[in-house]
């Protein structure tokens, strides 16, 4: 008797959309279901495999860029390790890249044999929505992105962002988050996925940057305020000392000029002191770490061309 295949969900979606947060919140509540997980980043070093919180399965960490092109080979082999696992996991989980084309990693996904055809779940933020659907270097895979997702998660939206998404997007996948898709044993909504050739990533950058440990609050955010506007994307945990006495790991996330801070896991702690940037296309590539103390700028790894 053969058995059933593994159902397996790549989740997509652009820079700072909300795929980890999204994945974080079905593993901390999985329902029973073991689930192993593949993470890749964009960047030299592979930040999403620290911040991922999966404590009921095995999380693969892939470098050296985007599952869908750079290493496909390495995205297959680690699908086949993890389902050969014993025992084998209940779910294959892939974290796309945010300038990766979840398409790409569904059909890379169908060498093996062991996997059930995989469900493309794009992330769409709300509040950067019109901005990333109405600029020139990134309209274009963004809108691929959300056209060819068997499903999307929509974070942070309001009726004015429900309504642009209706009026430019049109006809829309479902909506579903990652336990809904198990729960409900969904089928693929393929939207013509097999016909398209989804464009490459146009000139994204990334570096990686050493930061002093701890870093002052008041040094971090001035320094956040301050970057270029070719800086996309931002990520990694950094140990901050809060002036008051306090000194605590912090997980930082920027996108798009806007910059949160929130208290890190002991988990994600362990991936503290460097972080990962992305350059926009066209963008000035290359930027400082902030000053430790002694004033001391630590450049980390140079830039990276995808």
């Amino acid at each position: 008797m053969s058995r059933a295949r593994i159902p397996a969900i790549v989740v997509g979606g652009y820079l700072g959309a909300g795929k980890t947060t999204l994945i974080n919140a079905f593993l901390r509540e999985p329902g029973g279901v073991r689930a192993t997980v593949l993470v890749n980043d964009f960047g030299a070093i592979n930040i999403d495999a620290g911040l991922i919180e999966n404590t009921r399965g095995d999380t693969i960490s892939l470098t050296n860029g985007c599952a869908c092109c750079s290493i496909g080979d390495n995205l297959l082999e680690a699908a086949l390790a993890a389902t050969e696992a014993v025992p084998a996991p209940d779910l294959l989980l892939v974290e796309a890249s945010g300038v990766a084309h979840p398409g790409r990693i569904a059909d890379t996904l169908s060498g093996v044999g062991a996997l059930a055809p995989a469900i493309c779940l794009s992330v769409v933020n709300g509040a950067r929505l019109a901005r990333n659907a109405r600029d020139k270097y990134v309209a274009r895979l963004f809108a691929v992105q959300i056209e060819t997702a068997d499903f999307l998660s929509l974070n942070r939206f309001d009726d004015a962002a429900t309504r642009f998404l209706r009026e430019n997007f049109a006809p829309l996948p479902p909506t579903a988050a990652i336990g809904d898709l198990i729960a409900t044993g969904a089928r693929l909504h393929r939207r013509g996925r097999a016909s398209r050739t989804p464009p490459e990533s146009p000139g994204y950058r990334s570096q990686t940057l050493t930061v002093p440990s701890p870093v002052a609050l008041e040094t971090l955010e001035r320094w956040l305020r301050a970057l270029p506007a070719g800086v996309e994307r931002l990520k990694g945990v950094v140990t901050v000392d809060t002036g008051r006495g306090l000194v605590e790991p912090l997980q930082l996330s920027f996108s798009q000029g806007v910059y949160e801070l929130t208290p890190a896991s002991p988990g994600q702690a362990a991936a503290g002191g460097s972080i990962v940037a992305i350059f926009r296309p066209g963008a000035k590539v290359g930027i400082t770490a902030p000053e430790d103390e002694e004033g001391m700028a630590r450049p980390g790894a140079g830039p990276r061309a995808h």
